[in-house]
């Protein structure tokens, strides 16, 4: 029998903080991905919750951690696509992967834990008629894999350019960097 062996080692973390200081707790986790880095690890995660002490948005957390880091890759475990509009989010996620120069691995995962709660807020009204399973990644997906709004004829002006548009900024590689995350009660 063969020993196993560790190819890869990644730290996770929900990002805690204090009701009263989130900046502390904010700031240590992103010392912990730094640390991390210097120590070796391949990888540091933060899991996104809504309504807690900790990270309510990876994209933007992420993206304060890729200034920070130079070579670890960045990861989310995972960000429930039930809150998401999935092409305001894959906005998020691309720019942070460009500014971390490619280094996401983003995980997602279907429905809204504290629907209950949150639902109505996110949604402005009654949400339980949305599709809030896998086809809103696969929306995400599809915003990511950078293709045109419009027929081949449409144009936006932007001050200083012309262009066919499509999410911005393009990143063609992080839709290859894509997890889904599931769990069973059973």
């Amino acid at each position: 029998m063969s020993t196993p062996t560790i190819t890869s080692l990644a730290l996770l973390t929900p990002g805690n903080f204090a009701d009263d200081d989130p900046y502390t707790g904010l700031e240590e986790t992103l010392q912990l991905f730094e640390y991390g880095e210097r120590l070796g690890f391949d990888g540091a995660w933060i899991r996104q919750r809504h309504l807690e002490h900790g990270v309510g948005s990876a994209a933007v957390f992420l993206a304060a951690a890729g200034q920070r880091t130079e070579r670890i890759e960045l990861g989310t475990a995972v960000i429930p696509i039930g809150y998401e509009n999935p092409f305001r989010l894959a906005e998020d996620l691309a720019l942070a992967d460009v500014l971390s120069r490619g280094r996401l691995q983003i995980g997602f995962s279907t429905g809204m834990p504290h629907a209950d709660l949150l639902g109505d807020l996110v949604h402005d009204g009654d949400w339980r008629g949305f599709d809030l399973s896998y086809g809103r990644i696969a929306r995400v997906l599809d915003h990511l894999r950078g293709d045109y709004l419009g027929g081949p004829d449409t144009v936006i002006h932007s001050p200083g350019n012309v262009q066919r548009p499509r999410l911005q900024p393009h990143n063609p590689g992080l839709v290859h960097r894509i997890w889904y995350g599931a769990r069973s009660w059973s």
